[in-house]
């Protein structure tokens, strides 16, 4: 998880926000021994950017709270950060921005929302609102469903044979129906992608991808399989080394909420749902990589993403550290 927000509205009147911050900051990293910087403003985006005053300045000690600043302290600090570091606002805007003499975050925060709509866009006029402390981008309560899942690696060797490339994007194809079965959404249409070396100055860059729907939306990872295997086969070229491949699910829509067609052959639906659940009930006890639709997950695969660089994993026996 990069970052959450938490509406602590009810909380103000009867809580020190900054103590209860770092009462929250403390439990986090003793509990799991992750350590976080907690800002708190009006709105999101000053919430952000108090979060960046947390991390910058170690004197705040890991909390920053902007509701509570003095005025003088407060356009001390968004003075000295640059306006690119708004949320929302990026390098483009932050060069059009400077252009107009609007270097920091307090020289936006002084801005008239009315002119940055016009322009910019309503966007900017609700971030500097937002600045303002007049809060307009709700809290999400619920998080939002998923438009797409993509699932793609670099190969640890160049790849230049179909098969090996159908092996690799139907290992990928299942790592997308997994998290599409963790969502509970169907998948509508497929997106197959293949590439070579972007950065080889030597050969030309191959970059393909084609597309696919489905009859019937679906979850099942033979459904995905299946159609990614075709459709790679389709886009492959002779003689280009392929350096990535990937899938991307598309058209994605709630399990709950779908209206199946007169005609759906419910039997067949069932019988890969059971087969789903049976496939589901293997990994969770033995792990994913013990059965799998294909040979994609045997070991020693030549197009294996290269793992050299991986970090150790001390909650393995292999991974601990050794002492001497």
């Amino acid at each position: 998880i990069d970052e959450c927000f938490l509406d602590l509205t009810d909380y103000y009147e009867n809580f020190n926000l900054s103590s209860y911050a770092q009462d929250m900051r403390i439990t986090i990293l003793k509990w799991i021994g992750l350590p976080c910087c907690v800002g708190i403003g009006s709105s999101k985006t000053e919430a952000k950017i108090a979060n960046h005053i947390a991390k910058k300045y170690p004197a705040f000690n890991s909390v920053c709270n902007l509701v509570d600043m003095d005025l003088c302290n407060k356009e001390a600090f968004l003075s000295e950060i640059d306006v690119s570091e708004v949320w929302g606002v990026g390098r483009k805007h932050s060069k059009k921005l400077k252009g107009m003499g609007i270097k920091s975050v307090f020289d936006l925060a002084c801005a008239d929302p009315r002119e940055m709509k016009k322009k910019f866009s309503i966007v900017m006029a609700r971030t500097v609102a937002e600045l303002q402390g007049i809060s307009c981008i709700e809290i999400e309560h619920t998080p939002q469903t998923k438009q797409q899942i993509i699932a793609s690696r670099s190969f640890g060797s160049r790849v230049t044979e179909l098969e090996d490339l159908k092996e690799a994007i139907s290992m990928y194809a299942q790592d997308a129906c997994s998290r599409l079965r963790d969502e509970s959404l169907l998948c509508g249409c497929m997106i197959a992608f293949v590439q070579s070396n972007p950065f080889d100055p030597n050969v030309p860059f191959y970059n393909k991808s084609i597309s696919g729907g489905f009859s019937e939306p679906t979850d099942c990872a033979m459904d995905l399989v299946k159609a990614a295997t075709r459709m790679v086969g389709e886009i492959f070229k002779e003689g280009v080394k392929y350096k990535k491949c990937g899938v991307i699910l598309t058209g994605l829509e709630p399990k709950s909420g779908h209206t199946y067609d007169l005609l759906t052959d419910f039997e067949t639906i069932e019988k890969k749902e059971k087969l789903m659940k049976t496939l589901e009930g293997v990994h969770q006890k033995y792990g994913k990589k013990k059965l799998g639709v294909g040979p994609c997950f045997i070991p020693g695969r030549t197009w294996s993403m290269s793992r050299d660089k991986l970090s150790k994993n001390p909650f393995r026996v292999d991974g601990l550290l050794t002492v001497k």
